[in-house]
């Protein structure tokens, strides 16, 4: 297992399309986290050094995640689009076990990105004086930790898609973007708050919440479930590709 994942970090490592998507990420983040900065006091938006100024920049983490989620996507679908995929498999049959080196590189690059996004908005936050220590407390460390988490799980998701469209690369990054950007709570629409806290995006507004949120569930819930749907689809992924005709 340590070779296949060496060599899946190495495919990412020497392709150009991983490093070019990281950099727009952590580019925009700090383009985002300097937003409430350069806004403060203007038209109503909250003054430095409130508690509302700091969550502002703090909140600027919480598009990044969806880019681990593509980079998972195209980990997998990568492979097919470019006919490597034959050539992986012959050095290494066991499909179960490359998949799984994929997904785990998926989760460590989305871990790294997450920790790199929180860095570049801790850095925008102290040296600008939107985030004052004394206004640092549990929830809002809570919240940090919880829209970092949210890029590994992302990116397990990722993988997951890549595996079940693994031929359908277009298809495996759109789908994801169609259901949270409104197929899912179009599908939802009819269901109760007590329902929709558990979907994909009640999930992960329970990451990206802390402290006592109405309607919303704990954090540890939300990252809870979010891992347990990547794993089930990456499992359903995984088997699919395992009896899958490749040639």
């Amino acid at each position: 297992m340590l070779a296949l994942l060496r060599t899946e970090l190495l495919k990412l490592a020497s392709t150009r399309w991983p490093w070019i998507l990281v950099a727009v990420t952590l580019a925009a983040t700090a383009v985002q986290a300097l937003q409430p900065v350069y806004k403060s006091g203007r038209d109503g938006d909250p003054t430095l050094g409130t508690a509302l100024a700091e969550l502002a920049v703090i909140d600027a983490l919480g598009r990044g995640a969806l880019v681990a989620l593509v980079l998972g996507v195209l980990m997998v679908t990568s492979e097919f689009r470019h006919n490597t995929v034959t050539a992986s498999l012959l050095q290494s049959p066991r499909r179960g076990r490359v998949v799984t080196a994929k997904a785990l590189i998926a989760v460590s690059v989305g871990l790294a990105l997450g920790l790199a996004a929180v860095a570049i908005v801790l850095a925008v936050g102290l040296v600008s004086g939107a985030i004052q220590p004394q206004l640092v407390n549990g929830d809002i460390v809570l919240r940090v930790i919880g829209l970092a988490l949210t890029y590994p799980l992302y990116a397990l998701l990722g993988t997951a898609t890549g595996c079940l469209f693994a031929r359908n690369q277009p298809l495996a990054v759109v789908i994801p973007f169609l259901w949270l950007a409104g197929l899912e709570g179009f599908a939802l629409s009819e269901a109760s708050q007590s329902v929709r806290i558990w979907s994909f995006m009640g999930t992960t507004a329970a990451l990206q919440n802390a402290g006592d949120v109405p309607l919303v569930l704990p954090i540890w819930a939300g990252a809870g479930v979010l891992l347990a749907y990547g794993l089930v689809l990456f499992g359903a992924g995984a088997l699919r590709i395992a009896r899958a005709d490749i040639s």
